[in-house]
């Protein structure tokens, strides 16, 4: 993980976290309730100054944030003991957050997911609006099983519904898919969902379409939907890097890989078919402007066992169509609905058995994920990294909304649930009751905390 990785990474985390604390602060300050600390990191105070009787700081934990307000009791965050907290409740300081009335409490908790929620859909509008281009393979797909470059315990969808290496995949569901990733996009958001996909197969030359009906299986590693296929991609070249066994041996862009070894090979997956018994050297048969060449490459490998080849095989790019500004208000909100929809699926396959530890990820790998889709973003261009890193951070924006409405104690869900007892109760929750709710949340969120950091380190570790 590169420099530039990690603080793209915490750039953007910390860019949604301050989305989240703004709208507690703005939605306080309406309501008449005085915001004591606004912090970017948790922890003792690295940087800040005060105005108008908030403290504003970046704190020394780069991770998460908080909007302290008045009178408000925010267990090993704030200040909070409960060593303080009297059993007869006091009345509530003028401006506290307690003598709000419960709808104003309310109105705050649910304004920092809302401005995560319209964050997202404010980028999804300018992402539409601006334009942008995908980089992906075609429709036309491998079949996963025709290699053994993974393990299956069972034979997966896509074999047992007879779809074959060379197939095009054009709709899914009466939806068409241009490319591999419009299949992606499908594919991994619905895992056991019957659907029609129409397929393309050229049979003696001519092309026949089939319905065929099939189901992607759920990834209990990933909790996302798969069929067992593979994109095809034409192993023409893209880029070589200097000083790489590609470049050493004089690899070019354009050149189109033929033969590796003598073995006659069609598309990048029988290259990383033949590369998978980690030969010290191959020798390359390619063509470069119609003319057949040689080259022999001598081969390292990363800890991953992946052949560091040196080179790039090409993608094709497609272009969104531009449109205008209420078209793209609207598409950015269908995309933002969807975002919705797709992490309601995804929560409720935490309850399906899923790796939670693989799918899982915490403040540490969100902040990798978020630094690497930059990053590759930005190797395309400036234009395709920004789209990138801001299209990751509408999505991470959406589960913060969500996440954050659960009701449990200490998120502001919980918050709300408090409230509207009090509101139903006609008399507030007893300080001491509410104190020891908050603990018992805030001892969770420690709990999930830590689970979540010890499997990023696993990640990272390789493990």
């Amino acid at each position: 993980m590169t420099i530039l990785t990690i603080l793209l990474g915490l750039i953007g985390l910390g860019v949604m976290v301050f989305v989240h604390e703004l709208g507690h602060f703005v939605a306080a300050k309406m309501n008449g309730v005085a915001v004591e600390v606004f912090s970017l990191g948790w922890g003792p105070k690295m940087v800040g100054f005060k105005y108008a009787g908030t403290m504003y700081q970046i704190s020394w934990f780069p991770i998460g944030g908080y909007c302290k307000m008045k009178g408000e009791m925010v267990p090993g965050i704030a200040g909070g003991t409960g060593d303080g907290v009297p059993d007869v409740d006091p009345k509530p300081a003028e401006g506290s957050f307690l003598a709000a009335a419960p709808w104003r409490r309310i109105v705050i908790a649910a304004f920092g997911p809302l401005f995560n929620l319209v964050f997202a859909a404010l980028i999804f509008f300018v992402i539409w609006w601006a334009g942008f281009t995908v980089y992906s393979s075609d429709n036309r797909m491998i079949l996963a099983t025709d290699h053994t470059l993974d393990n299956f315990a069972k034979a997966p969808p896509a074999t047992v519904a007879g779809l074959k290496t060379g197939d095009r995949i054009i709709a899914i569901g009466g939806k068409p898919t241009e490319n591999f990733q419009d299949i992606l996009e499908s594919v991994t958001a619905s895992p056991d969902t019957a659907m029609i996909f129409t397929v393309q197969r050229s049979v003696d030359g001519a092309l026949q379409t089939l319905s065929v009906p099939l189901a992607p299986e759920l990834d209990k590693d990933t909790g996302a939907g798969r069929i067992g296929i593979y994109a095809w991609v034409d192993p023409v070249i893209d880029s070589v890097q200097a000083g790489t066994a590609a470049g050493i041996a004089g690899m070019r862009r354009g050149d189109r890989i033929t033969s590796v070894d003598g073995t006659q090979v069609g598309n990048t997956i029988d290259v990383m078919q033949l590369l998978s018994k980690k030969p010290a050297k191959i020798d390359l048969g390619f063509q470069r402007g119609g003319a057949p060449l040689n080259a022999t490459l001598v081969l390292t490998y990363d800890d991953k066992g992946a052949a560091n080849l040196g080179l790039a095989f090409a993608a094709l790019r497609y272009r969104s169509t531009r449109m205008g500004p209420l078209a793209a208000a609207g598409k950015g909100l269908q995309e933002t609905g969807n975002t919705v929809s797709l992490t309601i699926k995804g929560i409720g396959l935490l309850f399906r058995g899923i790796n939670l530890r693989n799918a899982v990820a915490g403040p540490l790998r969100i902040t990798y994920y978020i630094g690497t889709a930059a990053t590759s973003g930005f190797q395309m261009g400036i234009g395709a990294g920004l789209i990138s890193f801001f299209r990751f951070l509408a999505f991470l924006s959406v589960s913060l909304f969500l996440m954050n409405l659960l009701p449990i104690p200490a998120m502001d869900g919980g918050q709300i649930i408090l409230f509207l007892v009090e509101m139903a109760r006609g008399k507030p929750v007893r300080l001491r009751l509410v104190w020891r709710i908050q603990l018992i949340g805030f001892s969770l969120l420690i709990m999930l905390t830590l689970f979540v950091t010890f499997s990023d380190i696993l990640f990272f570790a390789g493990k």
